[in-house]
């Protein structure tokens, strides 16, 4: 399951291992495997398709990935885990079939093609496409009643249809989605788990979220797994930075995959992904904690040409254990159109280069809070109109998450000060209209560093 461990003692931990194993071996062979060449790995751990409201069917929405230079997916539909039980119901659908004899001896989920368009219906569209892909006698259906049911593919059929050892990996898991009672939608993934157990209501988001993370490793306590908070700021500020300062267990949350939902105004006070990432992590600097870890993903459910944000994990294997690990001990990174080469932290210094592919110009900022920073917030309480729901959103001083220092080009480096509590770097191209925040584009952003934090 996720632990909170830091870098230094995940590398200890596996040089360890590896000594252990390599007990007898002559010196150069044993340095030369006692330290494996790493690579990034790019890919998504949070997707879905027609397993609940994705709109394509699930053989065309992992190849999507794996034809567009993703190594390694998550197919985390809600509610639910792709297996074999043959099932007619799931995440806002349940489609009985009048004559269950039909179904004899079949297995998975089958989902009914509607006429009309809908969240979340099975269009023929859709099928068709599939069909087109991969050919004619690819998806398999039954009529009955009139209605024509389509088999979806479950995750084990997947796994042999695309998985190719070093090349692209599927890691099972799912989202867990639902609300409490201020119609707040407090939304986590569980990562490389195969079972699912019901969402959990509370009276507010902390204790949905605190609740779901303790059975999580009451079910999941047997296994490697990863538990990331998604998307606080969708629907409308659904849960605050408060929320995961009180609960310095959870270690990662999805940093990209933001956004005020549509028919919302985003409120000219409210925070910002960015910003709730650094006031999470001014705070728990300051107190000695983990660090709050970013991800980026796309959440998608209609495929467009471009995705909305991935992942890039450094690792010396594309293996689901090597990803984990790496990402448990923050060497990765979160991306929505630029790469870098190269990130190294010593303890006291950020060095990162950029992967520049394309013509510049590019810029490299180094973020962090001094350790003197205002820590007080107000709150600003929103009334229910007729694009806002109520809210109350906490809005916090500027002093968190500052500038430390710009470097123009695609390599530089900023060593910790003494005031510094921690820092990161984020690169982006310039154009001329460069916007802020998460909301750059191309960008890419390092996790964030402290003196307690060894190098990847």
């Amino acid at each position: 399951m996720w632990k909170t461990v830091s870098r230094r003692h995940f590398l200890k931990a596996a040089g360890a291992v590896a000594g252990a194993a390599l007990a007898g071996v002559r010196p150069a062979a044993r340095a030369q495997a006692a330290a494996p060449k790493k690579r990034w790995f790019k890919g998504n751990l949070h997707m879905h398709n027609q397993w609940s409201d994705g709109k394509p069917l699930p053989e065309w929405a992992v190849d999507w990935y794996k034809s567009n230079g993703y190594h390694f997916i998550c197919p985390s539909d809600h509610n639910i885990f792709q297996a074999d039980d043959l099932r007619f119901d799931g995440f806002g659908f349940k489609n009985p079939p009048s004559d269950p004899a039909a179904f004899e001896s079949e297995t998975s989920l089958w989902k009914v093609i509607s006429p009309t368009p809908g969240w979340p219906k099975l269009m023929q569209a859709h099928v068709e496409q599939a069909k087109a892909k991969f050919g004619k006698d690819s998806v398999r259906t039954i009529t009955v009643g009139g209605r024509t049911y389509v088999r979806m593919k479950p995750f084990s059929e997947l796994e042999k249809q695309f998985v190719e050892p070093g090349k692209f990996l599927m890691i099972p898991g799912y989202e867990q989605t639902g609300g409490c009672s201020k119609d707040q939608q407090v939304h986590v993934n569980f990562i490389n788990v195969r079972t699912v157990f019901p969402y959990i209501t509370a009276r507010t988001p902390k204790e949905i979220l605190e609740r779901t993370y303790a059975k999580g490793r009451e079910a999941y306590g047997a296994g490697e797994y990863l538990f990331t908070a998604n998307h606080p700021l969708w629907r409308y500020y659904d849960y605050s930075p408060a929320d995961l300062i009180a609960l310095p267990q959870i270690r990662l949350f999805e940093l990209n995959n933001n956004d005020v939902a549509t028919g919302y105004d985003q409120h000219p006070e409210g925070w910002k992904p960015e910003r709730f990432w650094d006031v999470v992590n001014a705070y728990r600097a300051a107190h000695g904690q983990p660090l709050l870890l970013g991800m980026g993903s796309d959440d998608r459910h209609s495929y467009g040409p471009r995705a909305k944000a991935w992942s890039v994990v450094r690792a010396a294997r594309l293996a689901t254990e090597d990803l984990l690990g790496a990402i448990s001990a923050g060497d990765f990174y979160a991306s929505n159109g630029l790469d870098f080469e190269d990130i190294q932290f010593d303890g006291r210094t950020l060095s990162v280069k950029i992967d520049a592919r394309e013509e510049g110009p590019f810029r490299i900022v180094f973020l962090g809070t001094k350790k003197d920073y205002d820590p007080s917030s107000r709150s600003v309480n929103v009334a229910k109109g007729l694009r806002r729901p109520a809210r109350k959103i906490d809005v916090y001083s500027d002093t968190i998450g500052a500038t430390l220092a710009t470097v123009e080009g695609t390599q530089g480096a900023y060593t910790l000060k003494a005031d510094d509590l921690y820092v990161r770097a984020k690169i982006v191209k310039v154009p001329a209209d460069l916007k802020d925040d998460w909301q750059s584009q191309p960008a890419a952003w390092t996790q964030p560093y402290t003196r307690s934090t060894n190098a990847g």
